[in-house]
């Protein structure tokens, strides 16, 4: 699985509690190695001073009533922005990432060859087109957005990954 999210550094935390933020805690099953032995974590930040943003954060939490490793932070709080600046510091057995890419994103080769294979087999008018492909993050799930001409559309990253053309005889 391709996971292009960055992984939590306390400098980074330090700078994103500069101001009022909810963050998001999960499960992250995009980071597991099966090499190493960890408990990859995903935290989600949201503004918390913007309505939206918190009623986005809430509804993101509520999504997560199965995920053990769900927990809702208020960084105005003393006690979770001392848990949040623990987990920035990587305690064992957890890898703490953050919904921040550190560079402009492009998908790696082998995801452009299986987007190619879901495109060709979904959306015969797409070949031989410009296409632009952005990456998008809703609830801590990852969507590919591709365009191409006056056509858009949304599909989580997973269905592309694990995307097998049906072969008929």
């Amino acid at each position: 699985m391709h996971n292009p999210f960055a992984l939590l550094t306390v400098e980074l935390m330090e700078a994103m509690l500069k101001e009022p933020k909810l963050f998001v805690r999960e499960y992250y099953m995009r980071a597991k190695d099966d090499k190493r032995a960890f408990v990859p974590i995903l935290f989600t930040y949201y503004n918390k001073e913007m309505d939206m943003e918190r009623h986005r954060a809430n509804y993101h939490y509520a999504q997560l009533q199965k995920n053990k490793y769900g927990f809702l932070y208020d960084s105005e709080n003393p006690e979770h922005k001392e848990r949040l600046l623990k987990a920035a510091a990587q305690p064992f057995p957890y890898q703490c990432y953050v919904n921040l890419l550190m560079k402009k994103w492009s998908p790696p080769l082998s995801l452009r060859r299986q987007l190619n294979k879901y495109m060709l087999n979904n959306f015969k008018d797409w070949k031989n087109h410009k296409t632009n492909i952005q990456l998008k993050d809703r609830f801590g799930k990852l969507f590919l957005i591709v365009s191409w001409e006056l056509n858009k559309v949304e599909i989580p990253l997973e269905e592309i990954e694990n995307f097998s053309p049906c072969v008929t005889i």
